[in-house]
């Protein structure tokens, strides 16, 4: 084992401070030995500097910043068990309740190390005045870096114990959970749970003891993301009452209730933002999807929906946020710009998280919905091209389910065909490029909703990907020249993130995941009566009567008309050389030209690829499986021959 060369200067300098506090630190130093401590060093000088650093601290008169610093680098190479067996002991209380954020910061970094171990925790757990000073910490300081790390030791023993208890008992996770010491120490003592409370409550503003205003909208802030992480984990946490007197006294009845009905006063713009994103990441909690296993749900929570929607659905939170995006004249004119992004952030995820609970909700609403969409599409059309544009509404349609607009299309309230083909931006593209794709391929072909319902559900994942199917057709048929307006947005390098959302949108289609209805029975009992998705015979009337039979997956998409005369050509184009364009700006136009060429790179391979596993009985894809190997082979920038130029192009 070493022996750091600077160690015992280090260490006369700190004995010095401890006799005469007025000695100045010799930082130099300090900062020679953290460079000298490494693994391999003596194991009993971390140990040493340890102890005497946690006796300095207290006494000095300077920045502690250095000797924190030094401390955190040492301790790295010691174990929870060491660092309580140094004698004198570590005043773990004393270094929290510190007024500086490098001892607080080094004594999380000493604490954390407990989350090891279980045995650790368990000793972590029982010492309520440590617990209760971390949690007081974590929401009471000004200083972010160090909340961050308060958090952070909070939830890696929460997070540990929470493991350990899980494999111990062998039983449901809310049992488990309640047995956990550390679990118990913040929800089931009286004294640290009010705490979760009282920081946080503006009615405990100008009490003893108690922070400031202005600080505690930032402990909100603080204590809903926990809220959301320990929902999480376990959503009886937070929406069972664990002492009915401290809830009641915050008029709530459960730590959920207080966060999200009664501790934001909404009068504070950036609270009431900060709550609607609340709002969204509970919706996230336990979210259905697209499946649903009556198994993994409780009893009294209602198909497709979770414990988090209903929390929502019951207080009146859940309506209140989509009429404030549906009708924004119920939002007050100085906030309404403002809150509109969390307030279609949270509609959005709805729509993705819980498209068939949407999708039971009365015709009128849904219709309002699209209506409501439609009303945001009404823009000039230079405002396509340059923007602002519509985003919130176009990651609302991109959200929605596909069979729903398939639907709204019978009225001609179809959003999705709003969007125009020219002038063409990123969001427009990735957009339309999510809804062509359709659902993510599940392993199981067979819908588990649908094996274990009665009846066919609104809709699944095979349902959306028949809508996804007949959505192309139905918005390729209103806008005859998209693919050629593709391929021109993708070829202007000057607005290369736009050239490259459209190439991501060719990769996207190649790559969809399509169904076709095999007759009108299958159509019918795919989804529930009001969805019933078009049979063949009627979507083949989208297409041109000389392509005969509409493509059956994205790739022979564009392999057939009008794609295969523009997209096709595109692809197989020699990318760009830099020889293209005048003198100057040679870095950027570089950049632009490489991202742009390995963009239309990885479209080709995913073409190559789906073309590989494509029959023709007549041998007419021949032609174009060798000439997508030829160009893979070539790599992005082309043909080997050619790249010289390039290069020549360059050092002009």
């Amino acid at each position: 084992m070493s022996r750091p060369l600077s160690f015992d200067q280090v260490t006369n300098n700190l004995e010095q401070i401890l006799a005469d506090p007025s000695t100045p630190l010799d930082v130099h130093l300090l900062d020679k030995l953290g460079a000298e401590v490494v693994a391999q060093t003596d194991h009993g000088l971390p140990k040493k500097l340890i102890a005497l650093i946690s006796r300095v601290l207290p006494v000095l008169q300077e920045d502690p910043s250095p000797v924190a610093t030094l401390a955190t680098k040492v301790a790295q190479y010691l174990s929870f068990s060491e660092l309580q067996s140094i004698d004198p002991r570590i005043d773990f209380v004393a270094g929290i309740r510190a007024g500086s954020p490098a001892i607080n910061t080094l004594v999380l970094c000493l604490v954390v190390k407990a989350s090891e171990s279980p045995n650790h925790v368990a000793e972590v757990a029982r010492n309520a005045d440590l617990v209760g000073s971390i949690v007081e910490l974590w929401l009471s300081t000004d200083d972010s870096g160090v909340s961050q790390a308060a958090f952070d030791v909070l939830w890696s023993l929460l997070e540990a114990d929470h493991l350990v208890s899980n494999n111990a008992n062998g039983g449901p996770k809310n049992e488990s959970l309640q047995n956990g010491p550390m679990w118990q120490r913040i929800f089931a003592d009286k004294t640290i749970y009010r705490l979760l409370f009282s920081i946080c409550s503006l009615r405990t503003v100008g009490q003893d003891g108690q922070i400031s205003a202005r600080q505690k909208t930032v402990a909100q802030g603080r204590l809903m993301e926990f809220v959301v992480k320990v929902g999480s984990v376990n959503w009886n946490v937070i929406s069972s009452s664990h002492f009915a007197d401290v809830e009641s006294t915050f008029q709530s009845e459960s730590l959920l209730s207080f966060a999200a009905l009664q501790m934001v006063d909404t009068s504070d713009l950036l609270l009431h933002m900060t709550l609607l994103q609340f709002f969204r990441q509970l919706l996230e909690i336990n979210a259905p999807g697209l499946h649903y296993s009556p198994s993994k749900a409780p009893s009294s929570i209602p198909t497709f929906s979770s414990p988090s929607l209903e929390f929502l659905i019951t207080n009146s939170l859940h309506r209140k946020v989509i009429n404030y995006y549906l009708d924004p004249s119920t939002l007050d004119p100085a906030t309404a710009n403002f809150l509109a992004a969390p307030v279609m952030a949270y509609v959005s995820a709805y729509a993705a998280l819980y498209p068939n609970h949407l999708l039971q909700e009365h015709q009128e609403q849904l219709d309002r919905l699209c209506s409501r969409i439609l009303e945001g599409f009404k823009i000039p059309s230079a405002q396509w091209a340059h923007g602002p544009v519509p985003v919130g509404d176009l990651d609302i349609l991109a959200s929605l389910p596909r069979v729903m607009l398939v639907e709204s299309g019978k009225r001609g309230l179809n959003p999705l065909l709003a969007i125009p083909s020219k002038p063409l931006h990123t969001e427009t593209l990735m957009c339309l490029g999510k809804i062509f794709h359709g659902p993510t391929p599940s392993e199981d072909a067979m819908d588990i909703d649908q094996a274990i319902s009665k009846g066919p559900n609104p809709t699944s994942p095979r349902a959306e990907a028949a809508a996804s199917r007949i959505l192309y057709f139905q918005y390729l048929n209103s806008h005859p020249g998209f693919w050629s307006n593709i391929v021109e947005a993708a070829e202007i390098i000057a607005m290369q993130e736009t050239a490259i959302a459209s190439i991501n949108l060719i990769k996207r289609v190649v790559t969809a995941n399509w169904t076709v209805l095999s007759s009108a029975e299958d159509a019918r009992t795919l989804t529930s009566g009001r969805f019933t998705l078009p049979t063949e015979a009627i979507i083949s009337q989208l297409g041109p009567a000389s392509q005969g039979n509409l493509p059956v997956s994205g790739a022979w998409a564009l392999l057939v008309p009008p794609a295969l005369t523009v997209v096709l050509p595109y692809l197989f184009k020699q990318p760009p050389s830099y020889a293209n364009f005048v003198a100057g700006g040679a870095g950027d136009t570089e950049s632009a030209v490489w991202r742009i060429a390995t963009a239309k790179y990885d479209a080709l391979v995913a073409l190559q690829s789906a073309v590989q596993k494509m029959e023709s009985s007549t041998g007419s894809l021949d032609d174009i499986k060798r000439t997508l190997k030829r160009r893979v082979a070539e790599g992005p920038m082309g043909a080997p021959n050619q790249i010289g130029s390039r290069i020549e192009a360059l050092e002009l």
